[in-house]
Formats: C-alpha cells, sequence, structure tokens
C-alpha cells in the first residue's frame, strides 16, 4: 500500500500510523522450511514489510491528534484578508493543504494532514448609512464570511493529480467561518502614483468550524511479493481506513502587506488560535494471502484498531505571502508555520476585490 499525502492529499493509506497489519495462520504448505525459517520465514518477513512498509513512529491516538491539528490548520489564510484594502467587496476562492511534521523527513515523522476549501465574500461596513459605532470606524472594519462542502473521490483527485488512484477514497469536507477585520494603521502610499504601498496594520479575529470525514480502502491489487523460491499475492487482503475530524477554531491575528508597482502584493503576519475539537481513527484489516507459481503458501492478515485524539488547544504561528495583482482577478499563495510545533501549511486561491 503506497502512503500519499491525501492523495494529492486526501487521504494516507490505511496503515499510514503505528498500527501493523499481522500476518497469522502461516501454511508453508510446499515452500521450503517453517514459518519462521527457510523460503517460508523469508516470504513470511518479506510480506510482513510489503504490508506495513509505510508505517512511521506515531502512535493511533498521536495520529488522530495530528490530523484534529492538521485540519484546522488546513484553513489558514482562507478566512480572512491579509493583501489588500478593498472599498466595497472581496469574493476569494481558496484551497490548503497542511500536515504535522518534520517537513524535512516527512515520510517517517508525519502525525498527521489535513485539507481545506473555501469560499469567502467580504464587505467593508462603509455600505452601511452609519459612520461610526462608538470608537470603531466602519469604514475600516470588514466582515468575511465563508463556506464550503465539498465531496472528493477517486475521480476529483485522478483529475486534479494526473495519477491513478489505487485505492478507493470517499471524503467529505465542510466549513464555516465569520471573520471580522479592523485597520488599526491606515495605509501610506511612498512614492507619487501610489507605486509603492504599504497597506497597514490589520487586526483580525471571528471564528471558524471545519470537518473532515473520510474513507480509504486498499485491497493490494495486483501487489506480490517474492522471496527465494516462493511467491506471495496480497491482493486477497482489504484495508480500509475511516476518519471523523471536527475543530472549532477562535483566531487572533496582525498582518500588514507592501505592494511595489500596482503588480506585486507581499503580506505577513502572526496569529494565535484558541482550538477545541477531536478525530477518531480505526483502521480494520483482513484477508488471505496465498502462494503463487507453483508453491503451495497460505496466511491470513488482520487489523482491527481505533482510538482518538484531541486538538492541541493553543497554537502560535506566523504566514507570510505573495500576491500577484493581475487588471480582473488577484492570484494568492500562502504559507504557514506553527511556532513551537511541527505544523505547517500552504493555501492558494484566486480573488476579486474592489
Amino acid at each position: 500500500m503506497k502512503k500519499l499525502l491525501l492523495g494529492m492529499a486526501v487521504a494516507l493509506a490505511a496503515n499510514a500510523y503505528g498500527v501493523t497489519i499481522e500476518i497469522t495462520n502461516v501454511n508453508c504448505g510446499n515452500v521450503s522450511g517453517t514459518e519462521n525459517s527457510g523460503d517460508c520465514g523469508d516470504l513470511t518477513a518479506e510480506l510482513n514489510s510489503a504490508i506495513n512498509e509505510d508505517i512511521p513512529s506515531v502512535s493511533m491516538s498521536e495520529y488522530a491528534t495530528g490530523i484534529a491539528n492538521s485540519t484546522s490548520f488546513a484553513y489558514k489564510g482562507m478566512t480572512s484578508d491579509y493583501s489588500d484594502n478593498y472599498d466595497l467587496f472581496m469574493v476569494r476562492g481558496m484551497v490548503g493543504l497542511a500536515a504535522e511534521g518534520d517537513i524535512e523527513d516527512l515520510d517517517n515523522t508525519t502525525k498527521g494532514v489535513g485539507i481545506g476549501a473555501a469560499a469567502t465574500v467580504g464587505v467593508n461596513l462603509d455600505v452601511l448609512p452609519i459612520d461610526k459605532v462608538g470608537p470603531v470606524e466602519l469604514s475600516k472594519l470588514d466582515v468575511m464570511f465563508s463556506i464550503m462542502s465539498q465531496k472528493i473521490d477517486n475521480d476529483m483527485i485522478e483529475t486534479l493529480s494526473g495519477t491513478t488512484m489505487d485505492q478507493d477514497v470517499d471524503v467529505d469536507v465542510s466549513s464555516f467561518a465569520l471573520m471580522l477585520r479592523y485597520r488599526l494603521i491606515d495605509e501610506i502610499s511612498f512614492f507619487p502614483g501610489s507605486l509603492l504601498t504599504w497597506g497597514g496594520v490589520h487586526l483580525h479575529t471571528g471564528f471558524h468550524y471545519a470537518s473532515f470525514e473520510g474513507t480509504m480502502s486498499d485491497n493490494f491489487e495486483d501487489q506480490t511479493v517474492d522471496s527465494g523460491s516462493a511467491t506471495a499475492s496480497l491482493s486477497g487482503i482489504l484495508a480500509k481506513f475511516d476518519i471523523k475530524s471536527s475543530t472549532m477554531t477562535i483566531p487572533v491575528e496582525v498582518s500588514t502587506y507592501l505592494r511595489a508597482g500596482y503588480v506585486f502584493t507581499l503580506f505577513g503576519g502572526a496569529g494565535f488560535d484558541l482550538v477545541s475539537g477531536s478525530t477518531d481513527v480505526s483502521l480494520d484489516a483482513g484477508g488471505t494471502i496465498s502462494g503463487t507459481n507453483g508453491a503451495t503458501y497460505s496466511a491470513d492478515a488482520n487489523a482491527n484498531e481505533s482510538d482518538s485524539g484531541d486538538a492541541d488547544p493553543t497554537n502560535f504561528r506566523a504566514f507570510a505571502g505573495l500576491q500577484i495583482n493581475l487588471p480582473v482577478v488577484r492570484l494568492t499563495v500562502q504559507a504557514n508555520k506553527g511556532l513551537g510545533n511541527d505544523l505547517f501549511g500552504v493555501a492558494t486561491g484566486v480573488k476579486i476585490a474592489w
């Protein structure tokens, strides 16, 4: 089973955490040796390695926590705006990925992955017939609403990635957010014609709910293992991996940007999140392994594990990004990095602002 970071990132293979799919009831038949020796023992060892080759050193509970953390982190950059001061409205669509682990050794350290997508509409409250509410100037206040409900399956992954999936994937992603952004310091233009503009300083807060429910199954189709004179097929094994995750986040962020020559906007900032949520994960695997090429060999493979984990309650992070300002639309990419943890992510999208 090949480990995929959620296909492009929709699902980790079913054995991508600290669980072993065990091989039992070995019958060597006419394969030389016994279960623990000779070609039979070698074949059993090779089968164990092939089935469990992608398992990193992390428990299911840690992986469940990592998924909860990554599910929330995948949406960073989608629910507010950091690269424009718009007078009337903003409309944007974005997708994002996140993972928890050592970015230089993801194969062995991944504790969780997440995927996010959101459509966001923002309105500047200067459209209201009043100028202020107490000390709050409405011309400096933006309200942003984000929502998404998307089903992801094999056809979508194969279209986006250009590769053929060996696994069956069925994922539902949904999110909802309401954010407020207030301009604490007004923007400043440094050259005539606004060729270089500092966007000032913004304060962001609100709430965000995200959920991820997915099932991935793999029957190891067409996968065989050789050892000495013995060969066995794994195609009789079916492994099924289920994830159910939901998080609620209250972010507080500070951001700024610099626009050069109307074309490029660099932006960045820092944030703090209060997070609640959890993830349930389970793995069910079972089936038989049979010898081929004239060798009589059979064995059973099975696993039945489940666990849950809670998202870390707080998170500090930094973010930075680039926006390319075209005549009609604006293209944005943003990188996010947790501070004091191994969370990282990237989001990209298309925006119209007026």
